[in-house]
């Protein structure tokens, strides 16, 4: 018994021992502290780590300044900053660790163009291992042309076409995939019924079942329900949906409400993804390795650029498309807007569909609300928008152009 006990106990000691050692081999390249000093012809920046690491630094001007440092294995580690990001000082504005890229990096925003003077390491003097980066102001053509993004002589359309290796998602010209996505549901009514008439996501619902039916009649479209009965739906579940389907569009339906009024506004509005939810869907893109972690095959910087224009075109087409249910619309109910809006709404995030979240009116109003409550109502306000969606696949190529086969590679039957 005292032999068991004996090597029970020297079970535990190795297994704590193993458990320290490999904690501590976890936290070797950690990233401790990144600090910088502003002088008059530079600014420097130090990243310190616990242990000696490589590191590679270059500047990248196709979409906006940047200095990006590769650092190999590293994690975040810095106290006070646990999102990973940080304010940075001198010609570095904003910093952000990004470890879902194909190697773990910083990225730093700058606030012009800058070359990189020099980089080098220092070994530990108060603090941890340094990293030392000098950049300088530089003209915008010095930085391209020492950009890690190597161009050359190429434009970036014929970079693209001769070098990156992309597999295009070509629009379903003759079935495009169309996600409609009845606004709240469940546990979670949306605006409260007046007037005598149900809640907004029973009228959303109903609303969006007319739409799946005028679609299918005309018989050029798969169409795909985030729910089609009373139930909860995460908002970012109804962008999976989307996107394990490889939606061609995205519309939300819903119905507004005004506080505090009597009659209130009234009139049906259209939502497009804002500049700050465009920022959002890019962080967003970056942390599910949407752009990155999909496309192993393309480098970081032909990713960022290719996330870059798959946001303008996602951002373009939705305009299109939100300007047309404006058109068709108007026809049946007043519009609180006669120009579609823009708002970061969650459900309008994905980087790469063309998405719009309609406000059908206002559940406050009681003119909208008895038209919203009424079934032959709904279903000319529906035809409006399916007659939008026929305009919008009129030409083949509105849609998909940006979407790559690898972000969209999870599958899955469509959701009916």
């Amino acid at each position: 018994m005292a032999v068991v006990k004996r090597l029970s106990a020297l079970k535990g000691a190795l297994a704590a021992l193993a458990a320290l050692s490999a904690g501590a081999l976890a936290h070797a390249d950690e990233i401790i502290a990144v600090r910088f000093g502003v002088h008059d012809t530079h600014t420097r920046i130090v990243v310190e780590t616990r242990s000696a690491v490589e590191f590679r630094a270059f500047t990248s001007g196709e979409v906006s300044p940047r200095l990006v440092v590769d650092i190999p294995g590293a994690r975040w580690g810095v106290n006070g900053l646990d999102s990973g990001q940080g304010q940075g000082h001198g010609l570095a504005g904003r910093f952000r660790f990004e470890p879902a890229a194909q190697t773990p990096r910083l990225i730093f925003d700058l606030t012009e163009s800058v070359r990189v003077r020099e980089s080098f390491s220092l070994p530990p003097a108060d603090g941890g291992h340094r990293l030392v980066i000098d950049i300088e102001p530089a003209p915008a053509a010095v930085m391209t042309a020492s950009s890690g993004f190597d161009v050359g002589e190429h434009t970036l359309t014929q970079y693209l076409a001769e070098r990156v290796q992309v597999s295009y998602v070509p629009p379903r010209c003759e079935r495009p995939r169309i996600v409609i996505d009845p606004g709240h549901g469940g546990r979670d009514p949306g605006a409260p019924g007046r007037f005598g008439g149900v809640s907004e996501s029973h009228l959303a619902l109903a609303a969006g079942l007319a739409l799946r039916d005028i679609l299918n009649a005309r018989g050029r479209y798969d169409v795909v329900m985030t729910r089609d009965s009373d139930v909860f739906l995460e908002l970012d579940d109804r962008i999976q949906v989307a996107r394990r389907v490889q939606a061609d569009i995205f519309i939300s339906l819903h119905a507004d409400a005004a506080p505090n009024s009597a009659t209130g506004p009234r009139g049906a509005a259209v939502y497009t993804l804002s500049s700050s939810g465009t920022d959002r869907a890019r962080n967003r893109a970056r942390q599910d390795g949407e752009w990155l972690l999909a496309s192993s095959n393309r480098s970081d910087q032909v990713n960022d650029l290719l996330l870059e224009m798959s946001l303008q075109e996602k951002r373009n087409q939705s305009l299109i498309f939100a300007a047309s249910i404006l058109d068709n619309s108007s026809g049946v109910t007043p519009l609180f807007r006669r120009e579609p809006l823009e708002r970061g709404f969650w459900v309008l995030l994905d980087s790469q569909i063309p998405a719009v979240l309609f406000e059908m009116g206002f559940m406050t109003n009681p003119e909208d609300s008895r038209n919203l409550n009424t079934p032959a109502y709904r279903e000319r306000l529906m035809t409006a928008v399916a007659d939008s969606i026929d305009e919008y696949f009129a030409v083949c190529g509105n849609a998909g152009s940006m979407r790559t086969a690898a972000a969209g590679a999870a599958g899955g039957p469509a959701l009916r």
